[in-house]
């Protein structure tokens, strides 16, 4: 069956959308600085059948700058697009920004979820201080990224230790997600920060025990930050598991696509 690829118009602004296979929909969101094509390997690991649905989140890929789209009204947009593909109700897997974008739509249309597979994500922070101090920081990286330009934005962005992991990536493996990275617009970076930052989105801490579906966490051995935070999600989900990928770090997908294709299998049929 043919990938649909296309151009989906809601609330006057235009997301790219593929929507591939058939049987349980499945959809999948990227994390900052990714696209679309961050998934291409896990999904030809999948053994299961799906009809997968991927999106470029607001100021990503060929979505582009939309302006600055805050969480809820992208959770607001998310409805309408799944709503215009047919798709009623979706099992969602989401990647760090794409992780927090799948909770927020989750925590705001649980009738619309399914199941959730977060693959190092947060419910956002805790408290008013916090939130302030991380909007001050994106704030400095969303200059960086406008004024000294991507590709020292991303000489930067992969030197950070949250993704030291990856140095152990094929030569060709790396050079394929700095593609990706480099072919961000950045102002559309920045519009990403300033409307779907963690600092600015909703905090979820006081209403993660509301959400009655099954939820899978998944974190690498090597994530520290977020292993921390996930085990946190655990005691307060009604129905969640936390689960520890070794030897592997925030991306999990990209590190050890084949192995966690199988617990995205495994989770499909539970």
């Amino acid at each position: 069956m043919e990938v649909k690829k296309m151009f989906k118009q809601v609330s006057g602004r235009s997301y790219w959308v593929e929507d591939d296979g058939e049987g349980s929909p499945l959809l999948l969101l990227h994390g900052f600085t990714g696209t679309t094509r961050t998934f291409d390997e896990l999904v030809a690991d999948l053994e299961g059948s799906y009809r997968v649905v991927r999106v470029d989140l607001p100021g990503h890929g060929r979505t582009g700058a939309i302006g600055t789209v805050t969480m809820e009204a992208f959770c607001r947009d998310l409805k309408g697009l799944l709503e215009d593909l047919g798709l009623e109700k979706v099992s969602i897997l989401g990647y760090s920004l794409g992780g927090r974008t799948a909770l927020s739509f989750a925590q705001l249309y649980p009738e619309k979820v399914e199941r959730l597979l977060l693959e190092s994500a947060s419910p956002g922070l805790a408290t008013s201080k916090e939130q302030l101090a991380r909007q001050a920081k994106d704030e400095a990286l969303s200059r960086r990224i406008v004024e000294e330009g991507v590709q020292s934005f991303v000489d930067f962005w992969e030197s950070i230790p949250l993704f030291d992991s990856q140095k152990c990536l094929s030569n060709e493996k790396r050079e394929n997600i700095r593609e990706e990275r480099l072919g961000q617009d950045p102002e559309g970076l920045r519009q990403s920060l300033r409307g779907m930052g963690t600092g600015v989105q909703p905090s979820w801490w006081g209403q993660l025990n509301t959400l009655d579906v099954p939820v899978q966490l998944v974190t690498g051995e090597h994530d520290e930050k977020f292993k921390q935070i996930n085990q946190r999600m655990q005691e307060q989900f009604l129905q969640a598991e936390w689960l520890e990928v070794k030897k592997a770090g925030h991306a999990i997908h990209l590190e050890k696509p084949s192995f966690f294709a199988k617990i995205v299998d495994g989770f499909m049929i539970q």
